[in-house]
């Protein structure tokens, strides 16, 4: 099942919750709902009551009534109970609506398909927001185990694992959304692999599993300059246990071409850096790629490992 998939069927799941609890009577009442209450046979008991910051209503007749926190059911139990004790009525029966919810709009930014405003209904969680942000960019450079929630006047950032979430049915990070929630989902930096030398469109494309050389070189236009050294591409890989530092790994795509040779189509890890190299005269611009490149590096604070360089 893609991720896609799994993202919707989230979601689905998650309305289907919440309507399944306003049917059976375990919505809460929050500040700011708007109720309609009604007695039978009792034309002048009936209003349209918003529930107030302190989470009261005002019935008519009877006065404060505390409605926040409780049921439609058991407020209904607790009208009935006080119009009977204050008015006398025998046995009423109340009836009590929800009119209009209270206003939750969360944002939701960064690497999805759809970053915005959205207004959300009470019982809406984390999953619901990101289902409303139309999932993750097409080209995967969303980071899901990297996502963060800032709650409206904190500063405190609350780590978000939205991976956990849609693959792996871990919902324990599945927070109601409340209002003016941002869930922020960062680009991916580290499934990233660079291309660069002697092919039409150098550049840092997204890693997919099981991805080779040759799969790179055709996001790179799928086309090789009559210039390109196919025989001696160069792959930079990170050292392990060695942050910062890297190898060298050379491959002769032409045996590979030639004789198929698949040992020379190396399968590639996040993070490489592959160099298609000139033939061998001088080319202005591979040396601005190059350049380039070890701009990046140096500016994440890299360094090539005495294994291999350019």
């Amino acid at each position: 099942m893609s991720l896609l998939k799994s993202v919707w069927i989230s979601g689905l799941l998650m309305l289907c919750a919440l309507a399944s609890a306003q049917q059976t009577g375990t919505y809460r009442l929050q500040v700011d709902d708007v109720i309609r209450m009604q007695i039978y046979n009792q034309q002048d008991i009936a209003a349209v009551l918003l529930i107030g910051v302190d989470g009261n209503i005002s019935a008519p007749f009877i006065g404060t009534i505390k409605a926040a926190g409780l049921t439609t059911g058991e407020l209904e139990q607790v009208l009935r109970e006080a119009y009977m004790t204050k008015l006398g009525l025998r046995d009423p029966i109340v009836s009590v609506t929800i009119d209009a919810y209270r206003r939750v709009r969360a944002t939701i930014t960064g690497q999805v398909t759809n970053p915005g405003v959205f207004d959300m209904r009470p019982g809406d969680t984390i999953i619901t927001l990101y289902t409303r942000g139309g999932g993750q960019m097409r080209d995967n450079t969303s980071d899901l185990r990297r996502a963060t929630l800032r709650r409206k006047g904190s500063a405190e950032v609350i780590p978000i694992d939205l991976f956990a979430m849609l693959v792996n049915a871990d919902m324990s990070q599945n927070y109601e959304v409340q209002d003016g929630d941002e869930l922020i989902v960062p680009e991916e930096q580290n499934n990233r692999i660079i291309l660069i030398g002697r092919v039409p469109a150098p550049g840092v494309y997204p890693f997919k599993e099981s991805m080779t050389l040759m799969d790179l070189i055709a996001l790179g236009r799928g086309e090789i300059e009559f210039r390109s050294r196919l025989s001696k591409v160069k792959i930079f890989r990170a050292v392990p246990g060695r942050p910062g530092d890297y190898m060298r790994i050379e491959a002769d795509l032409v045996r590979f071409m030639n004789n198929g040779e698949s040992a020379q189509n190396v399968k590639l890890k996040p993070g490489d850096i592959v160099e298609v190299p000139d033939s061998g005269n001088i080319n202005f611009q591979q040396i601005t790629s190059i350049a380039n490149i070890l701009f990046i590096l140096d500016r994440f604070g890299l360094k090539l490992s005495p294994l291999g360089g350019f």
